[in-house]
Parts: structure tokens; C-alpha cells; sequence
């Protein structure tokens, strides 16, 4: 360890507090420039989940270090502005480059969201989001972050920047991929308007937006950050907003051509994440059904298996959230364990009664 940390020398430290310090180091060997983050605070299970992680919306993580009670991170140096940063100067922004903006950062949050179980940000806010030289929105950040824990109704840590977290993150409920939506609502808000949602709303294209992401109620606003982008997709077409675009643009404008990550909302299960284990896997899985559709003697064989593939699809759909189905059916989408079961018992209860009941016509 000694001497992987040998490797980097310290050039300047840029930030230093109770819980942490950073520093830009320069790799001797390669000459690379790398930010040094010295955490005395810290759950090292949710930087070694990131540092598998390949998102160009995250900055890498090259090494984790553990020394006296310290976690010491070397990763990624962005060279940008963060949001905080260009708002100061702009006063607020336009519309058109939030909304590219936010459905970047969902691109960002999907990827820890979706994890199993999901980590949680829990502190989003324009200071932890970096805009680089070349336009790639990147965020930074996750020393309060924590992993959804099945059961438990409340975090054991009241973390988050005041103004931007949510009810729950001061101690009202367990905070779930939600509290992300809530903070991102109240971003939305700021750098539309320049001021907090409670001095002035949003009162244009994303007031409907805004409003939902910052309900009080968890449950009343977006399900997931794949519903968000969906509609923050929807916005950049509108026609008020072709008119409100004509404005003069702000010098931190995004190129109109700028091509957004591709969101693997709609992709089969086993394709959302690129991993090549996984897509291998499930490749395999759906050759296997496709070829049961065409073991058959006759029509009425056909039409069985293909009764057959739809129950085992369903099943397999339901367990794998594909099109976060589980957020949208009643007693699975419960925050208590037992209700989740039970919902779980009755719904591929109910797949196979329909199932074999429509085998069984065929069959007459």
C-alpha cells in the first residue's frame, strides 16, 4: 500500500473538512493528473460497488486504500466547472441545457439505482455535479451515500445538504432511490430560477416535473429515475419550449447535436448493463425458449408452448423489474418485506392459473 501511495505525489490540497481532505496528486510513472480524496468517515463496500462501475456520467476510481482509519481514494480528475459554479455566474440557466443535464444525471444515478441492492446518493445538489471541457455531466461525491437496506424503516444517519434533502433523510422514513428524485426536483428548480423552490417555482416548461420530484410523499412522486428521463426526454420536443429556446443562450451552452447516454430502459433483462457475463447468460436463456416454441407436433403443441414461454416470460419480467414493473403493481411495490412476498405469491400465483388454464383449452 505504501507504495501504490508512494506513486502519487500531492500537488495542491483543494478542500478540507471534518470529514474529509482532497487533493490533485500527479502520478510519477505516467504524469497523469488524479484527485486524492482522504475520507475519515465511510462505507467501503459502496466505493469498491462504484469502482466496478463503467459510466462515463462517474468518475473512475483507480485505487482503495485503507490506512489508520482512513480510506484514501485516487480516481478520476475532471477538469469543468461544477452546476454551482456556472450558476454563480449565469444567475440561472436555460431550460433546454437542464433538462440535456438532468437526463444525464439520470443516466448517472441509474447506474447505482439499479444495483441490487440500490446505493442511494443522497446528497445532489450543484456542487457535486462537475460539467467538463467537453460537455460530459459527471458526478461526484458519494461520501454520504449508503445501500438500501431491506426492512429498516429508518436510515440510522441523518445525512444530506440542507434544501436539498428530502423529508425522509431527516429521519421521517428509510431513504430509497426516491430521496436521489426529490433533490434533483429541488436542482431542477434552482437552476431554472435561480432560487430555492420555496422562494420561487419553476413556473415555465418543468413546473409539472418539479412539482412531482419534490412531493412530501415518497410515494406520489416518480417511481424511478427511468420514468424521469422519459419525461425530461418528452420536454426537449415541446413547442413552448422551441420559443422560450430563442433567448439568447448562456455561455455554458450544450452543442444542440450533444448525444445523451442511450438508457437501457427498454432493453431485456441481462442487457441493461452491458456486463458480458450477464448478456452471455441471457442470450442463452432466450434461444432456449425461442427453440421450445418450435418443439411441437402440431398447432395445438405450438400454441401450448408459446402459452408456456409467455408464463415463464411474466415470471422472469416480474423478478427482474424489467420496465420497473415493480414499482407499478400493487403490494410488490411495498416498502415491507412480508407485503412484497405476498405480492409476489399472487401475482405468479395468478400467471400460472391463467397459464394452465389456457394450456388446458388447447389441449381439448
Amino acid at each position: 500500500m505504501e507504495f501504490k501511495l508512494s506513486l502519487y505525489e500531492e500537488l495542491k490540497s483543494i478542500h478540507k473538512s471534518r470529514k474529509v481532505e482532497i487533493f490533485i496528486v500527479q502520478n510519477i510513472q505516467d504524469e497523469k493528473i488524479y484527485i486524492k480524496k482522504v475520507i475519515k468517515e465511510y462505507t467501503k463496500e459502496i466505493y469498491e460497488i462504484i469502482k466496478s462501475i463503467n459510466c462515463k456520467n462517474i468518475p473512475k476510481i483507480h485505487e482503495i486504500l485503507e490506512k489508520e482509519d482512513q480510506l484514501i481514494i485516487i480516481e478520476e480528475f475532471i477538469n469543468g466547472n461544477t452546476l454551482q459554479e456556472i450558476l454563480e455566474k449565469e444567475n440561472k440557466l436555460r431550460e433546454k441545457e437542464v433538462i440535456e443535464y438532468m437526463i444525464s444525471l439520470c443516466d448517472a444515478l441509474y447506474e447505482i439505482h439499479s444495483l441490487n441492492p440500490p446505493i442511494i446518493h443522497r446528497d445532489i445538489k450543484p456542487a457535486n455535479i462537475i460539467i467538463s471541457n467537453d460537455n460530459i455531466l459527471k458526478l461526484i461525491d458519494f461520501d454520504i451515500s449508503r445501500i438500501y437496506k431491506e426492512g429498516e424503516s429508518l436510515d440510522t444517519t441523518l445525512l444530506g445538504t440542507k434544501g436539498y434533502a428530502s423529508p425522509e433523510q431527516f429521519g421521517f422514513d428509510q431513504t430509497d432511490c426516491r430521496s436521489d428524485i426529490y433533490a434533483m426536483g429541488i436542482m431542477m428548480n434552482v437552476l431554472t430560477t435561480g432560487k430555492h423552490i420555496k422562494e420561487e417555482l419553476n413556473n415555465t416548461l418543468l413546473k409539472d416535473i418539479i412539482k412531482k420530484c419534490t412531493n412530501i410523499s415518497a410515494e406520489k412522486r416518480y417511481a424511478n429515475v427511468l420514468d424521469l428521463k422519459e419525461e425530461l426526454k418528452s420536454k426537449l420536443y415541446d413547442e413552448k419550449y422551441t420559443k422560450m429556446d430563442k433567448k439568447a443562450g448562456s455561455k455554458y451552452h450544450i452543442k444542440k447535436d450533444i448525444k445523451t447516454k442511450h438508457y437501457y430502459s427498454k432493453a431485456l433483462p441481462g442487457f441493461r448493463t452491458k456486463n458480458p457475463i450477464y448478456m452471455i447468460g441471457a442470450s442463452l436463456w432466450y434461444l432456449f425458449l425461442i427453440m421450445g416454441l418450435f418443439i411441437a407436433k402440431g398447432f395445438n403443441d405450438f400454441l401450448g408452448n408459446i402459452i408456456l414461454v409467455i408464463v415463464m416470460l411474466s415470471t422472469y419480467f416480474i423478478f427482474t423489474n424489467y420496465l420497473g414493473i415493480k414499482n407499478k403493481l400493487p403490494l410488490i411495490k411495498s416498502k415491507k418485506v412480508a407485503i412484497r412476498l405476498v405480492g409476489y405469491f399472487i401475482y405468479v400465483t395468478g400467471i400460472f392459473l391463467i397459464g394452465g388454464g389456457l394450456l388446458s383449452l388447447t389441449m381439448n
